[in-house]
C-alpha cells in the first residue's frame, strides 16, 4: 500500500495544503521551503494587499476567511464585498447570498445570519432591505481575513 503524506501551511489563514503519495508531496517540499524563505524575507508578493486590486474576484476574497468561519461570518464578508462595490455603499441579503452560492458556499438562512450580525453590531440597517457593515464589523473581518479588509 502506498504511503500518503501531507504538507499544510497556514500563513495567517491563507492556507495551502498538498496531499497525496509521499513522492508527489516530497517533490513540492524543496520548492515550498524556498517560497517560505522568500515570504519570510518580506518580498513584495507577501505584502501586497488584494483589496487594492479592483479586479479581485469574490471567490478569491472569500477564501481569505479561515476554514472555521461560520455562516454569519461568510454573510458578513459577502456583505462587505458587495458593499465595497455598490454605488450606495450598502448591500442586500440577496446580493450577498447570491455571491456566496456562486462561490460554492451554501448558507442555510441568509436573513438570520444578517440579523445575528446586526445583533452583534457588525451590521446596521441603512434603509429598508439595505445594510451597511459597521466599523466594528470591519474590525472583526480584519481579524478573520487580514489586510484584505480595510481598517
Amino acid at each position: 500500500m502506498e504511503e500518503r503524506a501531507r504538507i499544510r501551511i497556514n500563513l495567517a489563514q491563507r492556507e495551502l495544503e498538498i496531499e497525496g503519495p509521499r513522492d508527489f508531496v516530497a517533490a513540492y517540499g524543496e520548492r515550498l521551503e524556498k517560497l517560505l524563505a522568500a515570504l519570510g524575507a518580506g518580498t513584495p508578493a507577501a505584502t501586497t494587499s488584494p483589496v487594492e486590486s479592483p479586479e479581485e474576484s469574490f471567490g478569491a476574497f472569500i477564501r481569505h476567511l479561515p476554514t472555521t468561519a461560520t455562516d454569519v461570518d461568510r454573510m458578513l464578508a459577502a456583505g462587505y464585498w458587495v458593499q465595497r462595490r455598490s454605488g450606495d455603499e450598502c448591500f442586500a441579503t440577496a446580493e450577498a447570498s447570491r455571491r456566496l452560492v456562486e462561490a460554492g458556499f451554501k448558507v442555510g438562512n441568509p436573513s438570520q445570519c444578517v440579523k445575528q450580525a446586526q445583533l452583534a453590531k457588525r451590521v446596521f440597517v441603512h434603509q429598508r432591505g439595505r445594510y451597511r457593515v459597521s466599523q466594528q464589523g470591519r474590525q472583526y473581518l480584519r481579524q478573520l481575513m487580514g489586510s484584505v479588509v480595510e481598517a
